[in-house]
């Protein structure tokens, strides 16, 4: 039974006054709004003190979080066991170490908890430790989220989520799955990959009272759960799906990462705000300010099979076909080391005979044009025959047959961890790409003794995140792409150290321009920075798969090819992308179908501008619609921009109010697409 206060720490969060709601100018890359106040001072400060009741620096709330001990539940003991809690604050959170220590066993559980101070929003990861002499009994069902939540009974609940990725048109579709009283709602992903299938970042909503945000870091098998009671109590659960096992004295484990924040008023609005978190405090930074995301040349699925495109001198080429039309990087993909993909994962050495002098003579080229240059690896899988399952079949699952690298092995993380290291410097690579193309699930659990089971997945996500974090201490400039057969291993820890630029591989296909609409319309409401290839310079195209940047597999090697129309097309981009920093408004239905009209708008406040991206698919009869813009002034007036499919300008001037009550995007004809860009007068 939950301790009264608690109940009424959640009413307050769902009753207080709406958000401040606003940005501030910065001169910074890709001109993106600094970190505002998010929420009214009387929110935070619920959070927070809910936070701390919980975690027992203030109150006496049943810790957030749970697990089982020896047989028994941990809010049958965990009072009884010491307990102290530390604080250190800075600017803009306040960093809590909480400890539990078990006088009998050693068994200490230390929770380093972030309370943010211009959000309603905690963060919090858990460690368990053997301090004693002996094993420790069963620790098992670790739930490192273990959170109450009272509803009125008798009125709706629902769960905003997402698809995970799984290359279909359902990629990152949202999803919206009613929880009645008495009922419950399950989420795991397939194969121990963190968004296979599902997606770790929801939203749950009392309609008319709030809700909370709830986002998982764990790149591994996690599981939430909602279980809702005939009073309207709610009890979500998350963690890893499976744990039962003992600690060897000085042995520890962490759990998955786990971040709340409540909102109450619009969603829309609080999706917005959750967006800023990610972006200030979560997602990739450069020189302190969120990451400027390059347009990419790329161009393995259309001529992987070329003669000359996978070798020095056609990358050369690419690279000066990159220059030509305005692209920041070159982007080698899975097409430079021995025996070819996928059959040569395994093999982290260039083709002698392709690339006899390695790839820095590509690296030097692409950086005497001012371009910068990324390398796709895929460490973790490895193919029978090549170079790791022959000289080290100790250090994979599955020996010389092949099968996924043991992350978990200090003595196989540091070997490759080193290779790795050692390519970045000599290949003169400035990001790095780490895709990941089997389901771990299998060998994580083949391989656990009755009594540790879940410890091989534990050292393997423990080992992944070390890796990362190594090789971007040794090169501190350097940024990662997160792929796993696309956007399958997005959760809240990969955000921390990478970006998904290649959120899905539909992207391996081309004239899926109506699937990557949808997938940026689901993702957009969670997180701000995400990609997918573009394979033409055509307007429909670009605008359906470009965002804050952009990749491209232009056919330049095509009879036909247009330079000058590719670099219109990443000039738009770059015109464009600045405004992906900001909030976003979805202004149609999202559905992948190719009868649908789909629109959606970004708007940077801090500027006063922001565009609109409206699709007319071909199968469509619809003309056109009228859509209320979000974000604007209604008094001011705005210089707005029409841009058609052939990129033909059309300019007005409207009212903000006009535009934010009644905004026409007319598409003559089916399968083109409308651009309209604001700015306030």
């Amino acid at each position: 039974m939950m301790h009264p206060t608690r109940w009424l720490l959640v009413v307050a969060l769902w009753s207080l006054q709406n958000f401040v709601f606003a940005l501030d100018v910065a001169d910074v890359p890709a001109d993106a709004p600094q970190d505002a106040l998010m929420a009214a001072p009387g929110e935070m400060a619920a959070m927070a003190e809910r936070v701390g009741s919980a975690f027992g620096w203030k109150g006496q709330e049943q810790p957030p979080f749970s697990f089982t001990y020896g047989g028994k539940p941990s809010d049958q003991f965990l009072g009884d066991w010491q307990h102290s809690a530390e604080q250190k604050d800075l600017p803009a959170e306040t960093r809590h170490h909480v400890t539990w220590t078990d006088p009998q066993t050693g068994l200490r559980v230390a929770g380093d908890v972030v309370i943010y101070k211009r959000y309603p929003a905690a963060d919090w990861v858990l460690h368990f430790e053997n301090t004693g002499t002996k094993d420790t009994p069963i620790l098992e069902n670790i739930q490192a989220l273990d959170w109450h939540m009272k509803t009125p009974a008798n009125e709706p609940a629902v769960l905003h989520h997402l698809r995970g990725d799984d290359y279909s048109a359902q990629s990152f579709l949202p999803q919206e799955s009613p929880l009645p009283a008495g009922g419950s709602i399950h989420l795991a992903p397939v194969g121990g990959r963190s968004s296979n299938g599902t997606f770790p970042f929801f939203n749950f909503e009392s309609p008319g009272h709030g809700g909370l945000f709830t986002a998982i870091g764990w790149t591994g098998q996690w599981a939430a759960s909602f279980e809702r009671d005939a009073a309207g109590s709610i009890r979500l659960r998350a963690g890893m799906e499976h744990s039962h096992l003992v600690l060897h004295p000085g042995e520890s484990i962490r759990s998955p990462r786990i971040l709340l924040m409540s909102w109450q008023g619009d969603r829309l609005a609080a999706h917005n705000r959750f967006r800023r978190l990610m972006l200030f405090h979560y997602l990739p930074k450069q020189q302190s300010r969120p990451v400027a995301v390059p347009v990419f040349w790329q161009g393995f699925d259309r001529y992987n099979a070329h003669p000359t495109w996978p070798s020095e001198a056609g990358q050369r080429q690419a690279a000066e076909m990159a220059h030509q039309c305005g692209c920041d990087f070159l982007w080698l993909d899975a097409a430079w080391f021995q025996g070819n993909f996928p059959d040569g994962a395994g093999n982290w050495f260039c083709k002698p005979k392709e690339f006899p002098n390695g790839l820095k003579p590509v690296s030097d080229a692409c950086h005497a044009l001012g371009l910068k240059f990324m390398v796709w690896f895929e460490p973790e899988r490895v193919a029978p025959g090549t170079q790791i399952a022959k000289e080290h079949p100790e250090f994979v699952f599955g020996g010389s047959g092949g099968g996924l690298f043991k992350l978990g092995d200090p003595a196989a993380r540091r070997w490759l961890t080193d290779l790795l290291v050692k390519r970045i410097g000599e290949y003169g690579m400035d990001w790095y790409r780490n895709d990941f193309n089997i389901d771990p699930l299998p060998f994580w659990r083949q391989n656990d003794p009755p009594d540790r089971q879940g410890m091989t997945e534990i050292r393997y996500v423990e080992g992944h995140y070390a890796m990362w974090d190594e090789m971007l201490a040794r090169y501190p400039g350097l940024l990662i792409d997160n792929c796993a057969s696309g956007g399958r291993r997005i959760d809240l820890e990969t955000i921390q150290r990478s970006l998904p630029l290649w959120r899905s591989d539909t992207g391996c296909l081309m004239a899926h321009g109506d699937w990557h609409q949808t997938q940026a319309m689901g993702m957009n409401y969670y997180l701000p920075l995400n990609e997918i290839c573009a394979w033409t310079p055509d307007a429909y195209e670009m605008r359906s798969t470009s965002g804050a940047g952009a990749i491209v597999q232009f056919g330049f090697l095509d009879k036909g090819y247009s330079p000058d129309t590719a670099r219109r097309a990443v000039t738009e981009v770059k015109e464009n992308q600045k405004y992906f920093y900001g909030d976003y408004y979805p202004l149609s239905g999202c559905s992948p179908e190719p009868d649908q009209f789909a629109a959606y708008q970004v708007h940077r406040a801090d500027l006063g501008a922001g565009l609109v991206l409206a699709f007319r698919r071909a199968k469509c009869n619809v003309l056109g619609i009228s859509v209320p813009l979000g974000g604007l002034r209604p008094e001011a007036n705005y210089e707005v921009d029409f841009i058609d499919e052939q990129r033909q300008k059309t300019s007005k001037i409207m009212s903000g109010h006009v535009l934010s009550t009644d905004l026409p995007l007319m598409i003559p004809q089916r399968g083109a697409s409308l651009l309209v860009r604001y700015r306030q007068r």
